[in-house]
């Protein structure tokens, strides 16, 4: 897990430990289940693997900076609240879609999947950007130390 790559995967892989578990406090508590802990559990393995694998399919991690740089944003806050703005809605729609189908389509149908995935997206999406703010450094911190990848020298490097 060393360089660019296994930086990103790091990334993946601790914003999905985080985002799985609270975005799954949020969705239970929303609908009324109980926080058991086997229900908690069954909930953040399927949001963790749901995330971590559109996170890791998907090359979500490069639209918020190539927003940015067509903004001619090059860093500073206003670069990282469009990438956790766009990565928070991006993974609250993948994860609580996901769940939604897991959970509503084997016994209630598409109906109930399409209707609590619109009924929760707000709620979830919201939370979801909220943590990615407050936890994407953290992320990015443990990624760089694990994989020796420094994007951000990387950029100045490149220009």
């Amino acid at each position: 897990m060393k360089g660019p790559i296994g930086f990103g995967r790091v990334v993946n892989i601790v914003m999905n430990i985080i985002l799985g578990l609270c975005m799954s406090l949020v969705m239970l508590t929303a609908a009324g289940v109980p926080l058991l802990p086997e229900i908690v559990i069954e909930a953040w393995f399927a949001s963790f693997c749901i995330g971590y694998a559109f996170g890791d399919i998907i090359p979500v991690a490069s639209w918020g900076p190539a927003l940015c740089a067509k903004l001619n944003l090059r860093g500073g806050i206003g670069f990282y609240l469009i990438n956790s703005v766009i990565l928070g809605v991006y993974f609250g729609t993948i994860i609580s879609f996901g769940n939604m189908l897991i959970n509503n389509l084997p016994t209630l149908g598409w109906a109930a999947v399409f209707g609590s995935f619109v009924a929760s997206w707000p709620l979830v999406a919201l939370s979801a950007v909220v943590l990615v703010i407050i936890f994407l450094w953290l992320a990015q911190k443990i990624a760089k130390a694990i994989s020796g990848f420094d994007p951000a020298a990387a950029a100045r490097e490149a220009h």
